[in-house]
């Protein structure tokens, strides 16, 4: 009796123990390569250095995006054939994969999905999230603001709010866009300190290197050159609960 005594108590301190050392565990979804660092980089450097489990979600491989064009035509100029779609979304991938490990994210915690660039619905990321909050029960996930201009930024956000309503998950926070930092209200935000201000500008510069015989085509800084400007001024990301 007593033996058995002991085997319940080990066993109950043993449950106890990996409850009480279990990592909270931070998911967040961007919905292109580059939203991660311009408006959530902050968050994602906070978590890091907090020790979370730190999960990374690229949705889309951003295929529509515009600068597609811009990238051939400077490939043209400087006497490089055109670059395929499909070798586009697969370099903006590898900015992306850069980009977060530089933020210490680890590379089996960035996961990557093909949504339909301009055109994916809340309902396809609530499918997305739920899988993720079973895997990964009581998580926090951090989505783009629900009152984002971008669709679909804004379809992250209402994903996680319908969630939130239905009680499907508890805890989330909705990131402002780098772009409207002065047009949205935000109620906290993740400030980037000085001994991580280094790391943080190495993440961004993933998405400014031009070297396409590596197949690396400065893609988001090309596309964006201004938000990448103003990621640099503020060092924070701004958020809503």
């Amino acid at each position: 009796m007593k033996r058995l005594i002991g085997l319940f108590l080990i066993i109950a301190l043993f449950i106890g123990g990996y409850f009480l050392f279990k990592k909270e565990t931070v998911i967040f979804y961007s919905p292109h390569a580059d939203d991660e660092v311009l408006s959530m980089g902050g968050s994602i450097i906070k978590a890091v250095e907090e020790d979370k489990n730190v999960i990374v979600i690229l949705l889309s491989k951003g295929l529509a995006s515009s600068a597609y064009h811009k990238v051939n035509t400077k490939l043209q100029e400087e006497g490089y054939d055109n670059i395929s779609p499909d070798e586009f979304g697969e370099a903006r991938i590898k900015e992306f994969k850069k980009s977060v490990e530089t933020m210490g994210v680890k590379p089996e915690n960035i996961h990557i999905y093909d949504l339909p660039d301009a055109e994916f619905t809340p309902d396809m990321v609530k499918e997305i999230m739920i899988d993720m909050e079973e895997d990964y029960p009581g998580a926090t996930h951090h989505v783009m603001t629900y009152h984002d201009p971008h669709p679909d930024h804004a379809s992250t956000g209402k994903a996680l709010k319908s969630l939130q309503q239905e009680g499907t998950i508890k805890k989330g926070y909705y990131h402002i866009p780098i772009q409207e930092f002065d047009n949205l209200s935000f109620t906290g935000k993740d400030e980037i300190s000085e001994d991580n201000a280094k790391k943080y500008k190495k993440a961004l510069n993933a998405y400014g290197e031009w070297a396409p015989e590596k197949g690396k085509f400065q893609i988001g800084q090309i596309s964006v050159t201004d938000y990448f400007d103003n990621a640099i001024e503020y060092l924070e990301s701004r958020w809503h609960q």
